[in-house]
């Protein structure tokens, strides 16, 4: 997959493609025989790097209505289960957090240790702009880092809670529209990316999911306003 990604990033730099490069990514995609949610994952790269290319907001809400729209076209299809794993350093884990905030359409809850990555930042701004609702719970002391988002993305929308305790609230895990969990030891900044050994599971398992939700829901049930 990260082949036919980076194929595909490729073919954008000319902003065209070819008869000679639809061919090729056709025999890509072939060969690999990629899952339905590994084809659905390409896709949402392929949103996402042409946001890259724009500055502009209004012509990120055309990509963005783009994108939604090819969502409601193509038949939706039952999504069987899956379970995958991710590792840093390298950019496999954020790109999962970002394909998952890029994806999701009605609810985004977070539970993090700390956000310092604006990447991520950008992309939860992005989401709460497009009206998705974003809650996010995450560690008191972490806020008055140098470099944390968190009083940034509250200023933008996003419903923040805290401890307000001598210890850490250290999960790391977020659902995506009560059908996607990510956990793992992966803190959500620039270094865990850049440097660190981390890891991320994704799942779309339903125990899972109520289970963490349960969890966020009673830590959001006690925790302060920010």
């Amino acid at each position: 997959m990260k082949e036919l990604i980076a194929y595909l990033k490729q073919t954008l730099e000319d902003r065209i493609l070819t008869k000679g490069e639809k061919k090729a990514l056709k025999s890509v995609i072939s060969d690999k025989k990629l899952s339905k949610h590994d084809l659905n994952r390409v896709r949402s790269e392929v949103f996402n790097e042409a946001r890259n290319h724009f500055s502009d907001y209004k012509h990120l809400q055309v990509i963005d209505w783009l994108e939604e729209a090819n969502k409601l076209i193509l038949p939706k299809e039952r999504q069987s289960f899956y379970c995958r794993s991710y590792f840093s350093p390298g950019q496999e884990c954020l790109s999962t957090i970002l394909t998952q905030i890029s994806y999701a359409v009605r609810k985004i809850d977070i539970c993090v240790f700390t956000i310092s990555d604006n990447d991520i930042r950008d992309r939860l701004e992005y989401a709460i702009n497009k009206g998705v609702k974003v809650r996010i719970i995450t560690d008191d002391d972490k806020t008055n880092d140098l470099g944390s988002d968190i009083e940034y993305l509250q200023r933008k929308g996003a419903s923040v809670k805290v401890d307000n305790s001598s210890h850490h609230m250290h999960h790391k895990f977020a659902i995506f529209d009560d059908e996607v969990l990510l956990t793992g030891s992966y803190n959500w900044t620039r270094s865990a990316a850049q440097f660190n050994q981390e890891n991320i599971l994704e799942t779309n398992d339903k125990k899972a999911i109520d289970s963490y939700q349960k969890e966020f829901d009673k830590l959001w049930g006690a925790m302060s306003v920010y």
